[in-house]
């Protein structure tokens, strides 16, 4: 076999019905070598693929988000509205744990029949928005991966 095969990740002319021995005493080894090497070598496509993979699904999520409302009691206000809004994705520069934010909807002088309020998910909504567009910037990346900000 040739060293350039190992290097393409193919090995159909070393083996034949590998058995139990061989795939751990060489075929293991010598894929996980290639692998290796083949990512190294494609490290910017892969990161690249690997970062519009993500941000294409961050988008998509920005379109339709998931949260939950709940009233909450602070010690020097009165009880607030607050979302809780799952985010699965990078938030100032890293991931949450856990994978939630917190949004101020508004106090329950504002919306005194609380989460009963018939307009409460769609003011929700546009607080998401709007917590969204101001504190979590779009940022993309060019085909250099030189990151920019929209």
């Amino acid at each position: 076999m040739k060293k350039g095969n190992i290097k393409e990740l193919y090995f159909k002319d070393l083996f034949n019905n590998p058995t139990q021995f061989e795939i751990k005493s060489m075929l293991l080894p010598l894929s996980i070598k290639s692998f290796n090497d083949f990512c190294n070598n494609n490290k910017q496509i892969i990161d690249t693929y690997n970062f519009w993979k993500e941000k294409i699904e961050e988008l998509k999520y920005r379109i339709d988000f998931t949260y939950k409302l709940s009233v909450v009691k602070n010690r020097d206000a009165d009880k607030s509205i607050l979302a809780r809004v799952k985010w699965q994705y990078k938030y100032k520069g890293e991931y949450r744990k856990p994978a939630y934010i917190g949004v101020y909807i508004g106090s329950l002088k504002d919306f005194p029949k609380g989460l009963n309020e018939n307009n409460i998910n769609e003011v929700a909504k546009l607080k998401i928005e709007e917590y969204f567009m101001n504190k979590i910037p779009i940022i993309l990346q060019d085909i250099n991966g030189n990151e920019y900000q929209l």
